[in-house]
């Protein structure tokens, strides 16, 4: 059984107990959630057994699981501490919960963005290391994690390229408030990459900024890639990622170019194999990815030049997953007028030919079930702010089922997150998912976003958010 069918196959009418083994996140200042004695509760289902850890049950909610095309009605969801630990149509038995009536509200998992970049969210993007230091960068993660992720929904983000290591760990800590965050520290670029951000004039000797305060390793064949690679775990990335063809968003890299050799690319995936987790990569083109696909690569983003065979050859595979970045390719990469200011004029002719090839690819991978992931790819004040714009983009500019692009951004990113293994740092519970045994990441809505997508983006409409069990936001 594949993995997507085993995960889809759980019911949302099963109720489960499951251990308690918090994970030590916490959280300063949470908002204070509506309370309400439950003394008149009835005893249908099972009694839950007593313990120490904090309790919160939601009635009468309609829920989306993170991977049915329907919502379950009229259910009951009990919050133990930080994870869920029952799931049912009945009427959930529980001494000294805290309970919130959902009044028919829908509940969905925290959304989870797979393709962030918080450490580029100065008005200059990725150029903004020849304007400000890591100290800037750092402060304006800090705000976008808080006020366009967590604040928003977006519960967890994937933060593919850049040095978010010690941020990541602030947050699990529980210093820093924001969204959970998945790093793949520092992106491994060969010279001339997508990952090279230095200016013309720069030498071996004279590392660019970003490169010295290793938001990416400059790679020169398999001896740099293990020690870039090695160094990065060492410090605390959850995965690779590496720059296997040429991108937009740089300046010394066509579309069409290889970028990493096939050597570098399996010696990354030789070391993140080692250490229990897995590669990305970045390409647009073809051969880029079935290059990768023979390596051993296991998360493919972009790819928005990339022909049906290989598409089908990506739906045959279990053990890989396709990312999509939707607004920036469709909308933005659209027209030559509508991509960011920041862009050069090269830069603006490659995303032109970016945006006539997504709505092929988009089709072709829908198509061939390919099992797919979505990220946003949004970055600086101009984008980081309208995040959720992916998730609507995949519905109303490529016509992605409401259901199918929500799934995108819960459940099936989830599943992906979990791939870091032995290097998960919130390893004990499941993420993306309403079931027993999930992390308590909660969103409240008014209105079925399976039915109108766009009420994702009225933040009138999001009633309430819980992640890790602490509530953030509650106007019920």
């Amino acid at each position: 059984m594949s993995i997507r069918t085993l995960f889809a196959c759980f019911s949302l009418v099963v109720a489960l107990g499951c251990t308690p083994n918090a994970d030590t996140e916490q959280s300063a200042a949470p908002a204070q959630a509506d309370t309400t004695d439950d003394s008149t509760a009835a005893a249908a289902a099972p009694a839950v057994p007593v313990t120490d850890e904090p309790k919160t049950l939601f009635t009468d909610v309609n829920v989306f699981d993170g991977f049915a095309s329907e919502l379950a009605i009229g259910m009951n969801v009990l919050v133990e501490g930080n994870h869920i630990v029952q799931v049912s149509a009945e009427p959930i038995s529980v001494d000294g919960a805290t309970v919130i009536d959902g009044n028919g509200r829908t509940m969905t998992p925290g959304l989870i963005d797979m393709h962030t970049h918080v450490t580029f969210e100065t008005p200059q993007g990725t150029e903004g290391f020849n304007h400000y230091d890591f100290g800037a960068a750092g402060a304006m993660a800090a705000q976008v994690l808080r006020d366009n992720m967590l604040m928003k929904g977006i519960t967890t983000g994937r933060d593919l390229v850049g040095n978010s290591r010690g941020i990541a760990r602030l947050i699990q800590e529980g210093t820093l408030i924001g969204a959970r965050l998945y790093t793949s520290g520092g992106v491994l670029s060969p010279t001339g990459g997508h990952g090279d951000w230095g200016g013309p004039t720069d030498t071996v000797r004279n590392l660019d900024y970003g490169a010295m305060i290793e938001q990416s390793y400059i790679i020169e064949g398999r001896d740099s890639v293990i020690a870039a690679s090695r160094r990065n775990f060492r410090n605390g990335a959850h995965f690779t990622k590496i720059m296997a063809g040429g991108g937009v968003a740089s300046l010394y890299d066509p579309l069409e170019i290889y970028a990493a050799t096939q050597e570098e690319v399996e010696a990354a995936v030789e070391i993140a194999s080692d250490y229990g987790t897995y590669v990305a990569i970045h390409a647009y083109n073809d051969n880029s990815y079935k290059r990768s696909l023979d390596a051993g690569v296991r998360s493919f983003e972009h790819g928005f030049l990339v022909t049906e065979p290989t598409v089908k050859r990506m739906a045959q595979m279990d053990d890989i997953v396709w990312s999509f970045q939707c607004f920036m390719s469709v909308a933005t990469f659209g027209a030559y007028d509508t991509m960011p200011d920041f862009f050069t004029h090269e830069q603006k002719l490659k995303g032109v030919a970016v945006g006539k090839g997504v709505r092929i690819a988009a089709a072709l991978m829908l198509e061939h079930d390919v099992f797919m992931i979505g990220g946003s790819d949004m970055f600086t004040p101009a984008f980081g702010p309208r995040m959720k714009e992916d998730i609507t983009c995949r519905t109303n500019m490529v016509g992605y089922p409401a259901a199918h692009a929500l799934k995108m951004s819960t459940g099936n990113a989830g599943i992906v997150l979990k791939w870091s293994n032995v290097l998960d740092p919130y390893p004990t519970y499941d993420l993306g998912t309403i079931r027993p045994n999930a992390y308590a990441d909660i969103l409240l809505w008014d209105g079925n976003p399976l039915e109108n997508i766009d009420l994702i983006l009225d933040e009138s409409k999001l009633a309430f958010i819980m992640k890790d069990g602490t509530v953030y936001k509650n106007e019920l």
